[in-house]
């Protein structure tokens, strides 16, 4: 869970200045170079912190940067699920909307931040907490967003003035449908409306907003939603302005799957699952009924569209047969299979573009016989104009029918006439270019495919390598630590991270002061989830991996040598601990050989051994770094001992550490030597005597184990230590006063117990007390600049202290870390 690193898990390196010192001074030399995006540091990241005071020092929404340098899978691995384009920009969608400029290919993030924000309305766009998965510019400028998190649909005023009925100010979001009660569609104003996953959206010329509600299997079935922006009668019903309405789909679930055609649209049933709408020329709503395998749309006024005779109000196919499949390029649409069809556009030539997301295509229905997308093109055939049907990633530079997409979901057309595509699972946004030219910063050759925005894996493209920390993005960060040269490295996923804290080479790559890096191997981890990171004082970088199919403690060797039994060549990886099985096993013996449990936090001690919170086996155990007496055991280079825990006494607390019982979830060592354990099962802080003496308060024998915080009723700070009641601990440091810092994961609380009287992070505090320093106790984002104590924090879970003396907090469902000035 993060723990502060070397021999007392501290940080005493002073090279060390922290990542707000180092981001100041990039931006202060920025500034004098007259450096672009000096102005997106908070004002706490560029003024000498005070004690405290809490700020952001990596993380974010990433960008302003290149497009091809941000991932977008933050709120899944499914991402990228929506992209639009107006004028020189394109949309995208992955939880927030990123817009990316057609020129120069960099991207900003105007709407919705990655942290638990509120929902905002009424408030910058920026800054509100939502989960988009569908972007569309109306006629007025402004940009509709469906918000799956909120069952909303929200515009962000493109100008100040009044639109859908409300007074709007530029650049702030409003709620125009959802949020209402029990009722669904059915002609009642937009904003009393009750939504149920509403996603892809657009709007036509007359500026009406149509948008799938996409519902809840088995409870609600999909329907096709319009929002009339005039009144009047249209599709066969007489609407009101302001007013929603249900043009498709059973609002209850009718059990009869995709039926209609041919018939009002409004007794149509799209089953639970549909995808993207668009309007053609003459306001006929396309749909992709992505459960009935095939495009519907429903006639704006009577007459034959794509080949079929249309009824004023009524639903018809216009593409695929119904049956899940892949033929018929080349022949009629209509007698076409398509799998699982996702969003939809309509070209300037007037023609249907469908990402045929099954067969991993993108299809053509032609609308005019000619030449479109390089080939000739017959009226009312289907024709695949990207994809080779091949689940995968390849064929960037190259013709885009050789191209391997992943799960295409979303279409659209920009200024140039090409086709913008959302290949979700390989979490890009590609682009089949229709015109020669330079466009998103890159020269491209017609019919060829490219990517332009995002990234499947930082190994691709190292990770915000051009990016200062305090504008890369991070997904839920969870465990840190700092390293003897002031670099911190943050755990993200299955990656780790570093935020370089001075210019200079580090782990195999050079790197600028204040800027983020992957470090390792691609291999290292095996894909799985790290659960802790250590730097030993050889610069060694080991790492947990507590995965069912892992129980591995391993190391990124820095030097060439033997640690811990193990010879290692530098810049390759080992095992130190565990054969991968899960089981208790192997105490006395070669670490190597041993069982370990969803092992999770890992410190040293000042001889340079490493200590394991064996979670699983509620043991904490140590693996020798030479051999000789430690905690009053004869120790063997390379051999696992249990040190605490694994017994069945209960707490223990006064006895044997090795008779208590403990769930150790993290683990440091501070100046006296005592081990220091955040027990996540008993929700205390425990010690463990190095030697007889008074300790935190307590009188205590080696060998044997207390509790120093937690155990209590009371809550609150400035309370005994041990009077407290605690939640589920996560992280636990050791800051260079000695008192011990520790996250609450439960009560989203950063917490100190302090060792000795005095003023820290801006609070008089009494030995042997309790106080928060960072948290309200309610889960959220807020209060970077102000003190820590007022700031709202979403699940803390590692924590660090650097050399300034700060405490360095992951946020883990902020996607940020976080600093309280120390």
């Amino acid at each position: 869970m993060g723990t502060a690193v070397l021999g007392s898990s501290r940080v005493t390196g002073v090279r060390s200045r922290g990542p707000a010192a180092v981001i100041a001074a990039v931006l202060a030399a920025a500034a004098l170079a007259g450096g672009a995006g000096a102005s997106v540091a908070s004002a706490a990241n560029v003024r000498p912190a005070t004690a405290g005071v809490i700020s952001t020092v990596a993380g974010g929404v990433g960008g302003p940067g290149l497009a091809t340098s941000v991932p977008l899978a933050v709120y899944s691995r499914s991402q990228p699920c929506g992209v639009s384009s107006s004028g020189s920009s394109l949309y995208v969608d992955d939880g927030v909307v990123r817009q990316v400029s057609a020129r120069t290919g960099r991207l900003i993030t105007p709407v919705g931040t990655f942290a638990s924000a509120p929902v905002g309305t009424g408030g910058p766009a920026a800054a509100a907490g939502l989960n988009s998965c569908g972007t569309v510019k109306d006629r007025n400028g402004n940009l509709i967003v469906t918000d799956l998190a909120n069952n909303l649909v929200r515009v962000v005023a493109g100008s100040t003035g009044t639109f859908y009925g409300q007074a709007m100010t530029k650049g702030d979001i409003y709620t125009i449908a959802g949020g209402g009660g029990t009722s669904l569609p059915a002609g009642q104003p937009a904003i009393d409306s009750r939504l149920i996953n509403p996603q892809d959206v657009t709007v036509d010329r007359h500026g009406d907003l149509f948008f799938v509600d996409q519902g809840t299997e088995g409870t609600n079935g999909a329907e096709l939603v319009m929002i009339a922006e005039t009144s009047g009668f249209f599709y066969k019903q007489n609407m009101t302005a302001g007013d929603i309405y249900r043009l498709a789909g059973a609002p209850t679930p009718a059990g009869t799957g995709v039926s209609g055609d041919g018939g009002p649209s409004v007794r149509a049933d799209l089953g639970f699952s549909a995808g993207g709408v668009a309007v053609d020329t003459a306001g006929n709503v396309l749909l992709a009924d992505t459960e009935g395998n095939r495009v519907r749309a429903v006639a704006a006024k009577s007459g034959t569209f794509y080949g079929v005779a249309m009824t004023k109000g009524d639903i018809y196919a216009v593409a695929g047969t119904g049956t899940g499949g892949f033929s018929g390029d080349g022949g009629p649409a209509l007698t076409a299979e398509m799998a699982q069809p996702g969003g939809l556009a309509l070209d300037g030539a007037g023609n249907l573009v469908i990402a045929d997301t099954g067969n991993d295509r993108i299809r053509v229905a032609a609308a005019a016989t000619g030449t479109f997308y390089g080939q000739a093109m017959t009226v009312g055939d289907i024709y695949t104009v990207a994809g080779d049907g091949s689940r995968g990633f390849s064929g960037d530079g190259g013709p885009a029918t050789a191209a391997e997409l992943d799960g295409p979901v979303s279409v659209a057309t920009d200024g140039s006439g090409s086709l913008l595509v959302a290949d979700q699972n390989n979490q890009r946004v590609r682009v089949v270019a229709q015109a020669a030219g330079t466009f998103y910063g890159q020269a491209m050759t017609v019919g060829d495919i490219y990517s332009v925005a995002g990234r499947p894996s930082p190994f691709d493209v190292p990770c915000c390598q051009f990016y200062r920390a305090d504008v890369a993005q991070l997904v839920g960060p969870r465990a840190i630590t700092v390293d003897q040269a002031g670099n911190t490295l943050v755990v993200e996923g299955d990656l780790i991270q570093v935020i370089a804290g001075e210019s200079g080479t580090f782990y195999g790559r050079t790197m600028t002061a204040g800027h983020l890096y992957t470090v390792g191997q691609p291999s290292m981890a095996g894909g799985h989830p790290i659960n802790d990171i250590a730097v030993d004082s050889a610069g060694n970088l080991l790492f947990t991996l507590g995965a069912r199919q892992d129980n591995k403690v391993r190391a990124l060797a820095q030097s060439t040598g033997t640690f811990y039994g193990v010879a290692m060549t530098a810049g390759n990886v080992y095992t130190v601990a565990g054969t991968g099985r899960r089981g208790r096993f192997g105490n006395r013996g070669p670490a190597i050989m041993a069982l370990l449990n969803r092992p999770d936090g890992l410190a040293f001690d000042q001889a340079g051994n490493l200590l394991i919170a064996d979670t699983g086996n509620g043991e904490v155990r140590v693996v020798a770094n030479s051999t000789g007496t430690f905690y009053g055991k004869a120790m063997k280079d390379g051999f696992i001992y249990d040190v605490a825990g694994g017994g069945k006494n209960g707490l223990g607390d006064g006895g044997p550490a090795t008779s208590a019982e403990l769930l150790p979830v993290s683990v440091a060592v501070d100046a006296a030597g005592n081990l220091v354990i955040s027990d996540g099962g008993a929700r205390r802080i425990r010690v463990v005597a190095d030697s007889s003496g008074t300790f935190y308060g307590q009188a205590m024998t080696a060998g044997d184990i207390y509790t120093v915080a937690g155990g209590g009723t009371e809550t609150g700070s400035g309370i005994p230590a041990t009077s407290a009641q605690l939640g589920f601990l996560g992280g636990v440091a050791i800051d260079a006063a000695g008192n011990v810092a520790f996250t609450d994961d439960e009560s989203d609380l950063v917490q100190v117990v302090a060792v000795a009287a005095g003023t820290f992070y801006g609070q008089a505090m009494t030995s042997g007390d309790l106080y928060t320093v960072a948290g309200t106790g309610t889960a959220g984002f807020s209060g970077d600049g102000g003190p820590g104590t007022s700031a709202d924090l979403d699940l803390p879970s590692g924590v660090a202290v650097d050399g300034a003396g700060n405490l360095l907090v992951t946020d883990q469902r902020n996607n940020r870390i976080r600093q309280v000035a120390g």
